[in-house]
């Protein structure tokens, strides 16, 4: 009987480190597939910045950007149509077309983003873009970690940054008919302060995203391509409201 005993007990050990093992292991795989989801998150982000940036430096080289803008001014108009154009598009698309198709989407923005950039130097010095280009990045990159390490749920402050947010474009689009540089800086850092809760919070949600469909590998690749417009769309955000005021500034 005790012979007995002996044998369970050695048995339920055997059974509890294999489980131990397991679970280890489960949690090594987690950490992994966790980690390449973030890596091809930002990566994705980051080609779309490179993108943007290209394009806006070969306009910038030579009088390229200017000619079109002196016999095209309306470009300045449509290209901010174009551009909301394509995140709708890609929102709507985002589970519907393939895979390649929204990527597709996504560089497509970057590549009109880059367009638009390229007519900064019109406006702004180009020590100023490149200053606000750093802060941005640091800025960026902190409120990112913050984001993801933070455990006070982010997503309570949402209702008021999106209600914000949307008085923020409609003061853009009064600002199109009605002059309102008056409050220009106020504008500027009321944006800046959206956008800082925004990333923290969208760099929160890719987290929680990746949770909620931990496994199915081809939702994470749809997910991972929203999370990245989604930040992409933050950073450029971030960095022309510190662009505008920085070159108020000046």
């Amino acid at each position: 009987f005790e012979k007995n005993d002996f044998e369970v007990d050695s048995q339920s050990a055997a059974e509890r480190i294999a489980a131990e093992d397991n679970f280890v292991n489960a949690q090594a795989t987690s950490q992994t597939s966790m980690q390449k989801y973030y890596w091809k998150t930002f990566m994705t982000m980051g080609l779309g910045l490179l993108v943007s940036a290209i394009v806006a430096l070969l306009l910038s080289m030579n009088a390229t950007g200017y000619r079109i803008l002196i016999q095209m001014p309306w470009l300045t108009y449509v290209l901010p149509i174009m551009e909301l154009g394509v995140v709708i598009a890609f929102s709507a698309r985002l589970f519907k077309s393939s895979i390649n198709t929204v990527r597709v989407m996504f560089f497509t923005y970057a590549l009109l983003t880059g367009i638009t950039f390229g007519f900064l130097q019109y406006i702004f010095e180009i020590s100023t873009i490149f200053l606000a280009f750093g802060i941005t990045c640091v800025y960026f990159g902190c409120l990112c970690l913050i984001g993801h390490s933070t455990k006070v749920n982010l997503s309570r402050f949402a209702p008021i940054l999106f209600t914000g947010l949307i008085c923020l474009i409609i003061f853009n689009v009064v600002a199109i008919f009605i002059d309102l540089s008056a409050y220009e800086m106020i504008a500027c850092s009321a944006g800046l302060i959206i956008f800082t809760g925004l990333t923290a919070y969208d760099a929160q949600k890719m987290k929680k995203l990746y949770f909620e469909h931990e496994g199915d590998e081809a939702m994470l690749e749809r997910l991972s391509m929203y999370s990245a417009m989604e930040l992409f769309l933050d950073f450029i955000n971030i960095f022309l409201y510190i662009l505008r005021i920085l070159g108020n500034k000046d």
